[in-house]
C-alpha cells in the first residue's frame, strides 16, 4: 500500500467514524486516535458504555457481499481482534452519494460469518476475508 492510499484510507475512516453518530443515540463519545484495533468508538448512553467499530464499503453495492477481515498478515485482525459490542457497517453507493448504515452486533455477526465463504483480498492480497451477503444483515439497517 503506497503511504497516499493509507492516507486517503484514513481519511475516510474517519469520515465514517464521525458519520456514523448521526446514526447513534448517545450521551456521550470517545474515540481513540492512533492505530487502535479492537474498537473505534465508545458511546454512553444513561451511564452505559458501548464500544463501536465503523467499517465502510464502495464494493458492496455491485457484489452483494459485505466483506469482513478476519486475518492480515496471518495474524487476527477485523472481527477476531475486535472487543465491539457492534459493527456500523457502511455500504457507500459512489454514483448515488449515499450510502445504508447497518448496526450489527458482533455476537450476531460472529455467527453469520460461520456459513459465509473465506476469500483472499486487500493490499497484495493479505488479508482473509468472510463474504457475507447483504441479505444477511438486511434486518440490522438504520435509518436516520
Amino acid at each position: 500500500m503506497t503511504y497516499g492510499k493509507f492516507r486517503k484510507d484514513l481519511q475516510t475512516g474517519h469520515f465514517y467514524e464521525k458519520k456514523c453518530l448521526e446514526y447513534l443515540d448517545y450521551d456521550t463519545v470517545e474515540h481513540k486516535e492512533g492505530y487502535f484495533k479492537e474498537y473505534d468508538l465508545i458511546i454512553t448512553k444513561d451511564g452505559k458504555e458501548t464500544k463501536i467499530e465503523v467499517k465502510s464499503d464502495n464494493q458492496t453495492w455491485k457484489t452483494g457481499n459485505l466483506a469482513i477481515e478476519y486475518e492480515c498478515n496471518n495474524k487476527p485482525s477485523g472481527i477476531t481482534s475486535s472487543t465491539a459490542d457492534y459493527w456500523i457497517y457502511f455500504i457507500v453507493y459512489p454514483k448515488e452519494k449515499k450510502e445504508e448504515c447497518f448496526k450489527i452486533p458482533i455476537d450476531d455477526l460472529k455467527n453469520i460469518v460461520k456459513t459465509c465463504r473465506k476469500v483472499s483480498g486487500g493490499d497484495g492480497m493479505r488479508s482473509r476475508l468472510y463474504l457475507v451477503k447483504k441479505e444477511l444483515v438486511k434486518k440490522y439497517i438504520v435509518n436516520i
